[in-house]
């Protein structure tokens, strides 16, 4: 993926790369001329008694609600400062300048001004198409009869690295998400239940990143966003089979099911850890290797562990709080598993 090239000064902009003289990029560049010396209103910024409540802050947090009540002027105000502090090469993601784009776009926490949004992206560098198309996108918006309020900084991404920072936000909303959907699902247990449930909480995270850095393929530009994702998905099953299980909507299962899951999981893992016939091992020989990408045998073995860990813990749980379903918990866990090592068996081919 081709990447806009270094700014030697925080003064970079768009409009000046080497990468932007194409002509596909000509309206961008041309919009990047004619905003060049945009900035944000002094009268955004925070006072001296604002700023002072500023310590630490977390824009992000405060602009979509993250942990705490939504707070765009103050999430302004934040990534405001966060850039005058550090400058805006140096402010994370979704602190600092893309933070103020998105305002400045969506007219949320600030007075809507595409403009400055566009003189805002044209200082951020990215892919090269990524760089074009946001500037692109924020044009279309002025010139649109209703903008809306939807702009989000990861509209644009077209790069490996832009899609591990979208996915590291979009991680940070979905863990909101399931704790709110966990404090709903146990409002109305017994202290009991809540403190039995605490340790098959914790074994879920710790599958969920165990199988995170031992199953996901990590040879790919988007490694880093897939990584995340994968852990995300693993933990939004975990609550997903709670809900499940206080509907009373898990599928009863018999413990000749469960055996016959169990079988079926044991079967495709010795497959998986069956090391492959001479001059059939992938990945230029190495007999660990599962196929082309990163993930081993070893890798597996680790995650599988884990998985057996979080399996029990479901299985004890159950035993508390849903009498007569651990089969039935045992059997769905133990399916889903077979299916997802299974996946990694075409890598063998």
């Amino acid at each position: 993926m081709l990447l806009a090239a270094p700014a030697a000064a925080a003064d970079w902009n768009w409009a000046d790369d080497p990468a932007s003289r194409r002509p596909e990029y000509a309206s961008s560049v041309a919009a990047c001329e004619r905003v060049r010396d945009l900035q944000p209103p002094a009268s955004d910024r925070a006072d001296p008694a604002q700023a002072a409540g500023l310590a630490d802050c977390d824009a992000e947090a405060l602009y979509y609600g993250i942990g705490m009540a939504a707070d765009p002027v103050r999430a302004r105000q934040c990534a405001l400062r966060n850039v005058d502090s550090v400058g805006a090469d140096n402010a994370f993601l979704f602190a600092g300048n893309d933070l103020l784009l998105t305002i400045y776009a969506n007219g949320v926490g600030a007075e809507r001004d595409l403009e400055l949004a566009t003189a805002l992206a044209c200082r951020m560098r990215g892919a090269i198409a990524e760089v074009h198309g946001r500037v692109s996108h924020l044009q279309a918006m002025k010139d649109s009869a209703d903008p809306g309020t939807g702009f989000h900084f990861c509209d644009d991404i077209t790069s490996g690295l832009a899609m591990g920072y979208c996915a590291g936000h979009a991680a940070r909303l979905d863990a909101q998400d399931r704790r709110q959907r966990l404090a709903r699902l146990t409002r109305p247990w017994r202290e009991a239940d809540r403190a039995a449930f605490e340790p098959l909480q914790a074994t879920a995270t710790a599958f969920a990143t165990t199988s995170a850095d031992n199953e996901v393929d990590m040879s790919g530009s988007g490694r880093v966003a897939f990584h995340v994702q994968h852990e995300q998905r693993t933990l939004d099953a975990f609550v997903a089979l709670l809900a499940t299980l206080e509907s009373d909507s898990l599928p009863i299962a018999s413990a000749d099911e469960r055996a016959a899951a169990d079988a079926r999981l044991n079967r495709v893992y010795r497959q998986l850890m069956a090391p492959p016939a001479p001059g059939e091992e992938a990945s230029g020989g190495d007999p660990d290797r599962i196929g082309f990408g990163t993930v081993t045998r070893p890798d597996i073995r680790v995650a599988q562990r884990a998985w057996l860990a979080y399996r029990d813990a479901w299985v004890a749980f159950a035993a508390q709080r849903y009498w007569k379903l651990e089969d039935s918990v045992a059997t769905w866990l133990t399916r889903r598993r077979a299916d997802d090592l299974a996946t990694h068996l075409s890598g063998r081919d």
